[in-house]
């Protein structure tokens, strides 16, 4: 087995103060999705059917995350001074150097394997999830913990669970919602990175996201942040452009900026990928990425169009039916006036309709239907042959005897 190297001392990142943990970006970034989520809103206020989905979306959601905080409290482990105090002591610390008063419920949670953590929030308590295989990885008392904690408790800081909630039709647009998200993730890790007060911690946590418990403190952290800048190309971008989490290169590779407060230099994307882009709603549907994002349009698409069509190919048989009774009644009156001027009912439809005639042209049917004519003690009656254009519901209409051809 490869032995493996030395951990790298600790290096405190540098210009960072509690006043500049939130990148400049973030703050932008809001503005735009802000404006868009209001637009949405008011939108949707103004459609009632627009506000009662939402509505209903907004109930599931709320019951989801509150089933997800009752598993957390009956089947994961509560941290605390009596269960895993050392994981405990470390949250305090964290909360105390980011100076968060309420210091947010901490579970463990057996995962199968995954590497992560994550933060929420239900019935205005927080919740801050660690994965049991990341606590055995990095250890309860480990700077590299620190960092997870302040990562997540930036979360907390910066109210981005309720932002989620509440900007939600913004994060939904493309290319400006997964940049946003993308900012908040940076920010967090700058959070966690100066509750940490170690840089080379916060690195060697992020390698372990990407190589695993076991290889992941192994890997070059230099080499692992050059891919960022080496692996280039039209998916990569259309992956950074769609995804709501930096690549782990590139935030390895901030991370290590800020042993000298240098500032980085993105490299460019492949313009093609903007466009494609622009197809993809903003987030990571369920964790499945691009495609999820994709299919959830496809459903969306064909909700909309399962609501839209019946109601369209109502209206237009509505319209048809009214047209063809215009018809029927314009036609009724021609054969009235031609039994009073001569006295006789019509042999044909040609003998009202026409040029100089009571109707110009012989009415077409919308709906494919022909025209005939019977007579009745009062008159004569316009019948349509297509179903649905009843004679019956023409009040008005009065006719004289068959003849229709």
């Amino acid at each position: 087995m490869t032995p493996q190297p030395p951990p790298l001392a600790p290096t405190a990142p540098v210009g960072l103060t509690p006043a500049n943990l939130t990148v400049p970006k973030e703050a932008s970034r809001f503005v735009i999705v802000l404006i868009l989520s209001i637009l949405v809103w008011l939108a949707l206020a103004v459609t009632m059917i627009g506000l009662f989905y939402a509505v209903i979306f907004g109930f599931f959601l709320w019951l989801g995350n509150g089933l997800l905080t009752a598993y957390l409290r009956a089947e994961a482990v509560r941290v605390g001074p009596e269960q895993l105090p050392e994981l405990d002591a470390s949250l305090r610390d964290v909360c105390q150097k980011l100076g968060v008063r309420d210091v947010p419920a901490l579970y463990v949670l057996q995962s199968g394997g995954l590497l992560n953590a994550f933060a929420t929030r239900f019935a205005g308590r927080d919740f801050v999830v660690v994965y049991s295989d990341f606590l055995e990885a990095l250890g309860p008392a480990s700077p590299e913990m620190r960092f997870i904690l302040g990562h997540e408790l930036g979360h907390i800081q910066s109210r981005h669970i309720l932002k989620q909630i509440f900007l939600a039709p913004g994060l939904f647009f493309p290319l400006i919602g997964p940049a946003y998200r993308r900012a908040w993730e940076t920010s967090c890790d700058r959070f966690g990175a100066y509750a940490a007060q170690d840089v080379n911690a916060a690195v060697r946590a992020m390698l372990v996201l990407s190589g695993g418990r076991e290889h992941g403190p192994q890997l070059n952290a230099a080499a692992f942040a050059s891919q960022h800048a080496s692996e280039r190309g039209f998916f990569v971008s259309l992956h950074e452009l769609t995804s709501t989490y930096p690549t782990l290169s590139r935030r390895v590779t901030e991370l290590m900026a800020l042993t000298d407060d240098r500032a980085i230099r993105s490299p460019g994307r492949n313009p093609f990928a903007y466009f494609f882009a622009l197809f993809l709603p903003g987030g990571n549907v369920g964790q499945g990425g691009p495609l999820a994002s994709l299919l959830l349009i496809v459903v969306i698409i064909g909700l909309l169009a399962a609501m839209a069509i019946p109601a369209f190919e109502k209206v237009r048989q509505r319209s048809q039916a009214i047209a063809c009774v215009n018809n029927q009644r314009q036609l009724a009156a021609a054969l009235d006036q031609y039994q009073l001027e001569e006295g006789k009912g019509a042999d044909a439809w040609s003998d009202v309709t026409g040029a100089g005639k009571f109707v110009p042209a012989m009415p077409v049917c919308p709906a494919g239907g022909t025209y005939n004519a019977t007579y009745e003690d009062k008159g004569a009656r316009v019948i349509c042959t297509v179903a649905g254009h009843d004679p019956t519901s023409v009040a008005a209409a009065r006719g004289a005897r068959s003849g229709g051809k």
